[in-house]
């Protein structure tokens, strides 16, 4: 008899088939703990829905543009965003009323500002809300027009200040605006006025200031603490996305004009020490008058200050919408606002003053300029640039 003999021919195909299923284990373990390379996400956008009109036509900025068809339009838009409307009556027709309220929920309503634009075109902007919203524009017959929202006729004068761009002043985009801020104006805040003003003042279309080139407004969250004056609204606000690199706009709801201004977040220094240690990077400069006042001016206006053994006194000058092409033949901005600013400071005045260019005539025959620049205090300056002479004169203080 032959001894038993033990097959192993089963135990080794046993150890064959769980090595590979072991193998077929760390190998699924890896795949499934292989990480996986993140996904950049959009923020989340709502919807404009806003039915069209054989009345008027309406324009936006196309790259809220989402969908449209021959009854609406559809735009997309990131919550907080400002949204701005043109709306185009055809003839015979007007822009009567606006009304924007919720997709899900038409009793809750959102508010807006509706200002001109071009002839009887009108301009409408709202704060984007987080959640889809219903657009309603209302045409009415222009025979039926109140006799007070009735246009003026157009005049037949040639203009004498600058033509409206057809996109943003200076191509500035403004951030930032919430339903708190465009309440706080009151109903009179114009984003074209505000940026048209903004960048008159700190000169950004000029390559000597230092704000040229900004790009981007945003207003700051942060809420304004200290002294305010009745009839003014104060934001601060910040450029290119950089909340250090901020500015405190003030506006004067009575004179409908901005004063934008640097803020000094370090301790306040005295006037002279803030003229002496202006820089020539920041296109500062310091000029003084026969009654030994000085003031320096820091790309958006002129401030100066004359000091005396108990006191202190100020100045602070800017002149809002003045004409780039009167600035050219006045022999530049720091020419054209040091002298205005020397004739005031000459004059006695003291305090935040504000002008504005409210008309200027270049006559080339005489070849000289006149100009006239209406004060915020009420009074008015009257001024003469002789090119051949390259001087001034002003009167009216």
């Amino acid at each position: 008899m032959y001894p038993n003999r033990r097959n192993n021919k089963p135990l080794l195909i046993t150890g064959v088939v769980m090595a590979a299923a072991i193998a077929g284990l760390v190998t699924l373990n890896f795949i499934v703990r292989k990480p996986k390379t993140p996904v950049e996400t959009e923020a989340a956008k709502h919807s404009v829905l806003i039915y069209k009109s054989a009345d008027g036509s309406i324009e936006y900025d196309k790259k809220l543009f989402s969908k449209e068809d021959d009854e609406k339009l559809m735009l997309s838009v990131t919550p907080q965003e400002m949204v701005a409307l043109v709306v185009h009556p055809v003839e015979g027709k007007y822009f009567d009323d606006v009304s924007i309220n919720a997709t899900n929920d038409i009793s809750t309503s959102y508010s807006y500002l509706v200002n001109d634009a071009d002839g009887s075109n009108k301009r409408i902007n709202f704060v984007m809300p987080d959640e889809d919203v219903l657009v309603n524009l209302k045409f009415s017959d222009e025979e039926k027009r109140p006799e007070e929202q009735k246009a003026p006729e157009a005049s037949t004068e040639p203009e004498t200040m600058m033509e409206t761009p057809e996109t943003n002043p200076y191509n500035l985009t403004i951030h930032g605006l919430t339903a708190s801020i465009l309440q706080s104006y009151s109903g009179q805040f114009d984003d074209q006025v505000f940026l048209q003003q903004l960048g008159d003042q700190l000169h950004i279309s000029s390559a000597m200031s230092e704000y040229q080139g900004v790009t981007d407004v945003t207003f700051s969250e942060e809420e304004y603490k200290g002294e305010k004056d009745e009839g003014q609204v104060y934001h601060y606000i910040y450029f290119n996305n950089d909340p250090r690199w901020e500015a405190l706009a003030v506006y004067y709801s009575k004179e409908k004009k901005y004063l934008f201004t640097e803020v000094e977040r370090e301790s306040e220094t005295s006037q002279s020490e803030t003229a002496s240690s202006s820089s020539d990077n920041s296109q500062a400069g310091t000029g003084t008058s026969s009654g030994g006042s000085s003031g320096n001016y820091g790309g958006g206006g002129y401030s100066g200050g004359s000091s005396g053994t108990s006191h202190e006194v100020t100045t602070s000058f800017d002149i809002l919408q003045v004409s780039t092409n009167l600035i050219k033949f006045a022999g530049g901005e720091d020419r054209f606002y040091s002298a205005a600013f020397d004739y005031v400071l000459k004059s006695g005045k003291t305090g935040e003053l504000v002008g504005t260019l409210s008309s200027y005539e270049i006559q080339p025959k005489q070849n000289r300029a006149l100009f006239t620049i209406e004060l915020n205090t009420g009074e008015t300056i009257e001024g003469t640039y002789d090119k051949a002479a390259d001087s001034f004169k002003f009167s009216g203080l």
